[in-house]
């Protein structure tokens, strides 16, 4: 690869690619897109992002039609280009680790095609050791060409300014002129970090491993605060004042985390843990993270027996209120979870794709819509309609909410009418000593 490198290669069309197609046009690059899926290919030459990320198909459509963008019909037209980025949303096993034959596929076609010098920058993720298997097998008679891993760490409903002008950006590489180059042509307004590959590789487990863990530890502190009487809110914001803890660490009780992302990674570092004779740290983050994922269902039937019959509303679909997709939804799992106690759910959410076919719940336009007739409403989204809803004119069978996700104001709530239960502090009179129970 030279700086004169006229263009970029993309592999790879669900959220992280067609991110970083819409990232490099937003830098002035031409950009070659790929994807084995035919509807994501459809996608990107339609200007239709997979995920509705904001800003990703306003800049597709503007090099759709100045001609910087052309989405490839092959893997070998990927492969054939001087710097290729490997950016598939790498698919996951029944425990959440990666396992995507996308990857092998795309990196052996990078090995058969590619030109000398070429450049295969990483941006999927992968499990620690990744290049040094790829280097043994795939590339094994390439040593012309180089590997080059950058650690992505894009937020859902921010991915496109987040790859624009990452905060902090790691550049793995096999020779420091190659990174500094790649770096260059595909990041040029952030400041690089250059390491090896297998500690750019690692720093993408310790960042989502850390969130998790941060999350899991948030909500475990949460509930029991709530169980003493406690405002975890209060215990929360007065722990991040402390200056050895970081502000923007995600400690606020809520809901568990879902999405493919953080599991991904704390499952790869147990995995690697495993085969030193460490593994218990990761795998219960990943276990409380579990059972914390369906406390809201726990306050539910602590409330309303057995739910079978049962009208139980649901507000949010996604992971990630704003965003379209269901994958690895968690209030999708809640929702499966109510059908499989024969509850009827009852759902809202104005962005959200269809349901799948085998979810067989009732979706409506409007939270009114939703809650008219239920036993109770279910927050499983912090969506941002609930903040303007006049919830004193909501009249559902039982004025009940369980918020599973710390969306609401329990006190605002409790002044419309409504009895709303989640991580809040349990109400107790408070006369001298106060005793732990």
């Amino acid at each position: 690869m030279t700086d004169a490198t006229p263009h970029v290669a993309v592999c790879g069309l669900w959220h992280l690619g067609s991110t970083a197609v819409a990232g490099l046009l937003t830098h002035g690059r031409t950009v070659v897109a790929y994807d084995p899926q035919e509807d994501l290919r459809a996608g990107a030459a339609a200007a239709t992002p997979p995920t509705g990320e904001p800003g990703v198909g306003e800049a597709l459509r503007q090099g759709l039609g100045d001609g910087t963008l052309r989405v490839a019909g092959a893997l070998a037209e990927w492969a054939r280009n001087e710097l290729c980025v490997l950016a598939h949303d790498s698919a996951v096993d029944a425990d959440g680790g990666v396992d995507d034959p996308r990857l092998a596929r795309a990196v052996a076609a990078f090995a058969r095609h590619a030109p000398a010098g070429a450049v295969l920058a990483v941006l999927s993720q992968v499990p620690a050791y990744t290049h040094v298997r790829w280097r043994r097998t795939l590339l094994a008679h390439r040593p012309d060409v180089n590997l080059v891993h950058i650690p992505e760490n894009l937020r859902l409903g921010r991915a496109l300014d987040d790859f624009v002008a990452p905060p902090r950006l790691v550049v793995g590489a096999e020779e420091r002129h190659t990174a500094e180059r790649a770096a260059r042509f595909l990041f040029p307004r952030a400041t690089p970090a250059y390491v090896t590959l297998t500690e750019a590789e690692l720093v993408k487990h310790a960042t989502n491993a850390y969130l998790g863990m941060c999350v899991a530890f948030g909500n475990e502190l949460g509930w029991l605060a709530a169980r003493l009487g406690a405002d975890p809110r209060v215990v929360a914001r007065l722990l991040k004042a402390d200056p050895r803890v970081a502000d923007a660490a995600p400690l606020l009780p809520g809901a568990a985390f879902s999405g493919a992302t953080l599991r991904r990674d704390l499952v790869a570092l147990g995995r690697i843990g495993a085969d030193w004779g460490r593994p218990e740290f990761f795998d219960t983050v990943l276990t409380v993270n579990d059972r914390h994922a369906a406390f809201p269902l726990d306050l539910l039937r602590a409330e309303l027996g057995d739910l079978k019959g049962r009208r139980i509303a649901v507000a949010g679909l996604t992971y990630k209120p704003g965003t379209a997709t269901l994958r690895d939804s968690l209030p999708l799992r809640l929702v499966r979870a109510l059908l499989a106690d024969g509850a009827e759910p009852v759902t809202y959410d104005p962005v959200a794709e269809a349901l799948p076919d085998d979810v067989p719940a009732r979706r409506t336009a409007t939270l009114a819509d939703a809650v008219r007739g239920a036993d109770a409403l279910l927050v499983a989204a912090a969506l941002p309609e609930l903040g303007g809803a006049d919830w004193a004119a909501l009249r559902p069978a039982d004025r009940l909410v369980v918020d599973g996700c710390g969306a609401l104001d329990p006190a605002a709530l409790s002044v419309a009418g409504w009895r709303c239960l989640g991580l809040h502090p349990r109400r107790q009179e408070v006369t001298g000593a106060q005793t732990a129970p």
